[in-house]
């Protein structure tokens, strides 16, 4: 998987995670699926499955690859996600949409048939939608060959009760083309409808609905076609359900579907080839239910009645329906119950559907994937019905198969050739829900025996029997395994927390998992042996008539069967025969009760304690531990009978097998022991040697204890240490108690030489290294000795090569000695080592991106750790491109677990940030001072660091994180960057690009809006000055834009987004604009670029907000430079150039005849007809205004700009026909403006609502140009009478608005003024006469006007016009 990068998770199943990932050095985007490796062997049938096929609706399959822990398949991406997720959005689809849906699914099963292949698994989640909306069928992991289901058809019974056909209930029922059929029809009944045709949150009540309840009719206004389509498919006979030619040649589908050639199903033609009566079965006896035939009735016109499942078609001919008799006739109501019989119902199958069985085997299969991690602890709702299973939604999936033995998770650790599903088994509470059946390699002998016990090499004799042999229609209540007592909480060590609603306030509030307590059976179940029950000489009851039977009724039995035992008339061969017969029994949790606390269990105690025959004595050890296994409550007066004392002379006894299974037995009792609640306020004693009786008869001596860790010494067979492992492991999961008994330091020695032994099993390593986390969890100091025993290098490096389970344990470890660090003389050598494992970081990185919900969370946990012990460790991680990327992914993910950890993980590294910046703070103070010299240490050296400086880009790179960046930056930390802002200033070793880091970093902090509003004083206060005094005279071009950068993000952040602003910040961010920014601003606007562009927005901010005053802008003597952008290329002026010359013309302070001396007006009039050409919108208005304010200033006096002037046109009012000009005031080359009079007039025209203030300056410009330069201005006016034409002529078609108004009433002023002037100095002019006569048609048009004061202006204006020679 080295060749892709994987992105964020898009989807999750049972033991899978989808991830969109890219394959590298292109921009092809893939789907990568990692699966638990312990789903090897299924992954590889998906995968041989996906390499037959090549269908454009079905997803495509390119790659797949194995790695330590998982398997990926590289699929097909698909950026529309699922229908499932598309229903839940959109609740449900029209029949339009649903068409094309339903054309490619049927396209696409009829392919998959045609390849000889049932998908078994049809349902909204599985199909995916590409960019187009086609879909494609994913996921073939519970598909199954014809030939396959041919050969073995009563297995592979999985799948999602809501979508699976109701033979598959069946008793011999098979997946087969019909079933298919039927899940497409749930299928698109549910985008229709938004829901699946039959609904109940009980497996029962579904799998009744399924069975007897008729199809709910389509609501709304379905097409016939659609509703007969549906209808067809949803038959629940599938002898008569719609079949692939009646399917093809539907009258729902508008072109027709092409048939192509199937394979033979000949398992599904036996199945329909029984010609019986189909039937319900409850516990308490059977309820005939027969599926409704389907009639179809013709009319004599060749068309057909409706009926529920026969409807006629859209296109006038009879729609295509399977099994309907030509000549019967059909009833407008649901066919009741007696018609039903009538008519009989399908004619295959008298296959029963035992409900309850059903479902007790659904719940059995799903308490067995919890089983491990919950046994003897009390399960969620063990009061209900243990038959009945809630299904919590319409994608969960339910394994049926009562025989999966050969794909249940294998306890068995004996075999040397142990199949990778054995070693990868994560042992999490949090992916229960997650784990599917895991195909082993080493299949249970039916016929293996206890007195055939098993080498080594042929362990899978002893392998855990998944599957209860019990009749699941009779199973009492009680058949789940619960504890009498439940275990109390322990009280040493760190508390599990997976409240998620708790934030975690350190790493040991997180650091545990419920998985780290998971507990296994110690005792291998044993098959049960058929031949030997029925060679018993007296009746033998089944296990769920046995637990039924009242105390007088099993006394004969119990006699019997002790006469049997211990009698010794009985031959060693019955003997052997009824301890089969009585482990059949023990599978059964009422069964194993009633036998464990009666007399049969005393005298196997005896019996063991007397026998000096070691098969026999292997079958009652074997027999015993059975009991106890399956006991969930055994009374105290067994204490009494010396179990114990029997179980430990076996343990010594000198043949293997009796030892194995003497030691196995021993740790069930023992495990049973532990677990009542007795010790959950122990405290360690003064003693650790002094004995302590057990409140509830139980003494389990420190002997007893020596004894079964003595079995893990060198030279004791392997099976036996692996009970012996499991028991202490079980044992030590119980809290301090028990595992400061069993610290000792023999025992954590032969653990530690277990964990790193070469020739041990895996599985058997990860159990010792199990065991060494649980007494280190509960006895902390036992770490300090465990670490001397295993080096950290040790431990990292089967981390680095381990499976999913050792990476679990090593990790556990690593935190552990890193949470006991104090307790250590000298922990910082042990660290160092670590350094030496070279890949340990890729391997972290790793797990944190691809890793289980657990392993990521404890990984985080190890990487916090790490850095708390030495920060060494931060440029590592946080230095890499791609560990922050990861760690922010995480956020999306929604495990409560892994959630918890990364926010003890972000808080951790976080609160390291502070002291790391006072280090760095004193480590530049000594540069400064010569007292320290700046070449640093490297990771892997064991000299001590002589500067921390380098760790400084770590928080660079933390701010780049969306998950650390608001944790991290804190008052405090402002402070401290504050003051390296001012250490900076002076000179030391190393300074020029500790500086450039340390802008970066602040240039990260002042871009985020939330930051700067939180801290604004401090940057005010503290920050900027220091940046002012940074730019003066440094070289560095990038140094000096990144000072100008934070200051510009900082009050742009401040001025904009601050609603109010206190006074005494607003005080101070004025004094430092004059005090540090004014005063660089010259140096700025010389500078290079983009230096001068962001230095001008600054300004005109603090200009337009008053921060800056225009008559301090003046001290500075820049208004020179401010207008140099005019005489230079108008292609590299930026808006704010414009601005800032606006906001000085402006300004009553400037002196008009400063402006008067830059002779900048025909450079104005240039700028205009530039942005004008360039189509230069957020030029175009500060540019007018930049005109109009220079007008005004040459008709105005500095004083009374603005309270002389008025908007409304007085060019008409005979007052002020001529207009004086103070010539002091006014700017000398104002009368430039006259030859872009026809621009102004251009832009007045603009009559759109967006334009409207546009054309308001440009009318403005051309009256005040009036005033100003009346010659030049007329001359121009009047020549550009064309233009004027259709701004007057656009007053019929304009809103009455008041600007609107307002620009009309300009021009005509204009208008009649420049008629006066034109006439009153004796102008020569060419004016067009036919201009004149248009313009004069529209002005005597106005007069009629009802708009105030138009028409008195059209008026004068015609008055004037008549005026004019011809």
């Amino acid at each position: 998987m080295n060749q892709y990068h994987i992105y964020e998770a898009i989807g999750h199943g049972k033991c899978s995670t989808v991830y969109k990932g890219r394959k590298k050095k292109t921009i092809e985007y893939f789907a990568c699926k990692s699966v638990d490796k312990s789903r090897k062997n299924k992954v590889l049938q998906e995968v041989r499955i996906l390499h037959s096929l090549n269908h454009p609706n079905v997803l495509k399959f390119y790659a797949w690859y194995e790695t330590s822990a998982h398997m990926w398949l590289v699929l097909e991406y698909c950026v529309g996600g699922d229908l499932r997720t598309l229903l839940q959005q959109d609740c449900k689809l029209p029949e339009e949409s649903i068409y094309g849906l339903a054309y490619d699914l049927v396209i696409a099963l009829q392919y998959l048939h045609s390849k000889g292949i049932i998908y078994c698994d049809l349902k909204p989640s599985n199909i995916l939608l590409d960019e187009n909306g086609h879909i494609k069928l994913c996921d073939f992991g519970l598909s199954r060959k014809l030939d396959d289901i041919s050969k073995s058809p009563s297995t592979g019974k999985r799948g999602t009760p809501y979508y699976m056909a109701p033979e598959l209930y069946e008793d011999g029922g098979i997946h087969s083309f019909a079933s298919d059929l039927w899940a497409l029809g749930c299928v698109l009944y549910e985008c229709y409808t938004g829901r699946p045709p039959f609904v109940a949150r009980e497996f029962t009540q579904l799998v009744k609905s399924i069975h007897s309840d008729p199809t709910p009719p389509l609501p709304g206004n379905a097409s016939r076609s659609f509703v007969n389509l549906i209808e067809s498919l949803l038959i629940k006979d599938p002898a008569q359900r719609i079949q692939w030619a009646d399917l093809c040649g539907h009258a729902f589908w508008k072109s027709k579907i092409n048939l192509v050639q199937l394979p033979t199903q000949p398992a599904f033609d036996d199945m329909i080839g029984i010609n019986t009566k189909p039937c319900l079965s409850e516990r308490n006896g059977d309820r005939p239910n027969k599926t409704p035939p389907k009639y179809r009735e013709k009319d004599r016109k060749g068309g057909s009645k409706q009926n529920e499942n026969s409807i006629q078609g859209s296109k006038g001919h009879e729609t295509p329906i399977k099994g309907t008799p030509g000549g019967s006739k059909a009833q407008a109501k649901l066919p009741s119950r007696a018609t039903e019989e009538k008519h009989g119902g399908r004619p295959a199958a008298n296959r029963q559907v035992n409900i309850l069985r059903l479902s007790r085997i659904a719940k059995a299969n799903l308490q067995k994937e919890n089983e491990k991690e919950n046994y003897r602890r009390p399960l969620p709702n063990s009061n209900e019905n243990c038959a009945e299973v809630k299904i919590d939604n319409t994608d969960m999936e339910l394994d049926f198969d009562e025989n999966n033995d050969d794909e249940g998770p294998d306890e068995s650790e004996g075999t040397e050739n142990t199949s990778c599903a054995q070693e990868e088994r994560v042992m999490s509470h949090n992916e229960n829900h997650r784990r599917q059946r895991v195909v082993s390699s080493n299949v249970p002998d039916e016929n293996s025996s206890a007195n055939e016990t098993p080498t080594l090499g042929e362990a899978r004799d002893c392998h855990e029997d998944q599957s209860e042999p019990m009749d699941m229609s009779a199973a009492p209540p009680s058949a789940s395994p619960q504890l009498k007592t439940h275990r109390g909480r322990e009280t040493s060590g760190v508390a599990v927390n997976h409240d998620s609603s708790k934030a975690p306030t350190s790493l040991t509030d997180v650091f545990w998992h419920i998985s780290d307590l998971s507990v296994r059976p110690v005792m291998p179940s044993r098959k049960s042996d058929k031949e030997a029950v029925h060679s018993l000489s007296f009746e033998t009851p089944q296990p769920s008539d046995f637990s039924k039977k009242g105390k007088q009724e099993l006394e004969p039995l119990n006699n019997r069967i002790i006469t049997v035992l211990s009698g010794s008339s009985s031959g060693l061969s019955e003997k052997q025969n009824l301890i089969r017969y009585l482990e059949t029994l023990s599978t059964n949790a009422d069964a194993a009760n009633i036998l464990t606390n009666g007399p049969i269990m005393l005298v196997l105690v005896k019996v063991l304690r007397l026998s000096k025959t070691p098969a026999f004595r292997v079958q009652i050890a074997s027999l015993i531990g059975l009991l106890i296994r399956h006991s969930t409550s055994i009374e105290d007066d067994l204490a009494n009978s010396g179990i114990l004392d029997s179980l430990t002379n076996g343990l010594r006894d000198k043949h293997e097998k009796v030892r194995r299974f003497s030691m196995a037995a021993l740790g069930e009792l023992l495990f049973y022991i532990s677990t009542q609640n007795e010790h959950k306020d122990f405290k360690p004693p003064e003693s650790p040697s002094k004995e302590t009786r057990s409140a509830s008869g139980w003494q389990v001596s420190n002997a007893l204890i020596s004894l079964v860790s003595s079995v893990l010494r060198k030279g004791e067979d392997d099976l036996t240490q692996v009970y012996a492992l499991r028991t202490i492991e079980n044992i030590c999961s119980q809290g301090a108690y028990w595992a400061t008994r069993f610290s000792s330091q023999d025992l954590i020695s032969n653990l530690c030489y277990i964990y790193k032994a070469t020739g041990k099993q895996e599985s058997m390593r990860q159990t010792a290294g199990s065991c060494l986390v649980r007494l280190a969890r509960f006895n902390p100091p036992c770490i300090q000795t465990v670490v001397e025993k295993l080096s950290l290098k040790e431990i990292a490096s089967s981390f680095v090569k381990g499976s999913a389970r050792e990476q679990q344990v090593c990790l556990n470890l690593l935190n552990m000695a890193m949470i006991g660090s104090h307790t250590f003389t000298s922990f910082g050598r042990h660290l160092v080592t670590l350094t030496e494992e070279k890949n340990l970081f890729p391997s972290l990185l790793s797990i944190i991106e691809q890793g289980t919900e657990v392993l990521r969370g404890k990984a985080l946990l190890f990487v916090a750790f790490l850095c708390k012990n030495s920060r060494r460790w931060l440029t590592n991680f946080f230095c890499n491109a791609r560990f922050l990327p990861v760690v922010d992914r995480l956020a999306k993910e929604k495990d409560s677990y892994l959630q918890q950890c990364l926010e003890a993980f972000v808080n951790v590294i976080a609160s390291i940030i502070p002291g790391m910046l006072d280090t760095i703070t004193n480590d530049i103070q000594q540069l400064m001072t010569g007292r320290r010299h700046g070449p640093v240490s490297p990771l892997n050296s064991r000299a001590p660091v002589k500067t921390n400086a380098h760790l400084f880009p770590v928080v660079l790179h933390l701010l780049g994180s969306s998950s650390f960046k608001n944790k991290m930056v804190t008052p405090q930390v402002l402070r401290q960057l504050a003051n390296l802002t001012k250490l900076v200033e002076a000179s030391f070793q190393g300074r020029d690009d500790f500086r450039v880091t340390l802008l970066q970093v602040l240039e990260c902090i002042t871009g985020d809006a939330p930051l700067v509003t939180q801290n604004g004083e401090i940057i005010i206060r503290e920050i900027l000055p220091s940046l002012a005094a940074i730019y003066n005279g440094n070289k560095d071009g990038d140094a000096r834009f990144l000072c100008l950068k934070i200051w510009f993000d900082s009050l742009t952040i401040l001025l904009t987004e601050c609603t109010e602003i206190e006074q005494q910040i607003s005080e101070d961010l004025k004094s430092i604009s004059n005090s540090h920014f004014l005063p660089l601003y010259p140096a700025l606007i010389q500078d290079e670029d983009p230096i001068p562009a962001y230095a001008q927005k600054l300004l005109v901010m603090l200009v337009e907000f008053d921060y800056i005053k225009i008559s301090n802008l003046l001290r500075h003597n820049t208004v020179s430079q401010c207008f140099e952008f005019l005489l230079g290329d108008l292609s590299s002026a930026n808006v704010n150039n414009v601005k800032l010359c606006l906001a000085l013309a402006s300004a009553p302070e400037m002196e008009s005849k400063l402006l008067s001396q830059l002779k900048v007006v025909r450079r104005i009039g240039n700028l205009l007809e530039f942005v004008n050409a360039k189509d230069m919108e957020d030029f175009l208005e500060p540019t007018l205004s930049l005109c109009r304010a220079f007008l005004l200033r040459s008709l105005g006096n500095k004083k009374g700009l603005s309270s002389n002037y008025t908007k409304e046109p007085t060019l008409l009012s005979e007052a002020s026909f001529t207009f004086e000009v103070d010539p002091q005031e006014c700017i000398r080359d104002i009368a430039d403006f006259g030859s872009n009079i026809g621009l102004f007039l251009h832009f007045a025209g603009l009559d759109d609502d967006t334009s409207i203030a546009v054309a308001d300056i440009a009318s403005e410009c051309v009256v005040l140009l009036l005033k100003a330069a009346s010659r030049e201005a007329t001359t121009g006016f009047l020549t550009n009478l064309p233009k004027i034409t259709p701004i007057l002529d656009s007053w019929r078609r304009r809103k009455s608005t008041e600007l609107h108004l307002l620009v009309l009433k300009r021009v005509l002023h204009c208008l009649g003024y420049a008629c006066k002037q034109y006439l009153s100095q004796a102008m020569i002019l060419s004016i067009s006469g036919h201009d004149v006569s248009k313009i004069n048609a529209i002005v005597s048009e106005m007069k009629n006007s009802d708009a105030a004061g138009l028409n008195s202006i059209a008026s004068l204006v015609a008055m004037e016009l008549q005026r004019l020679p011809r």
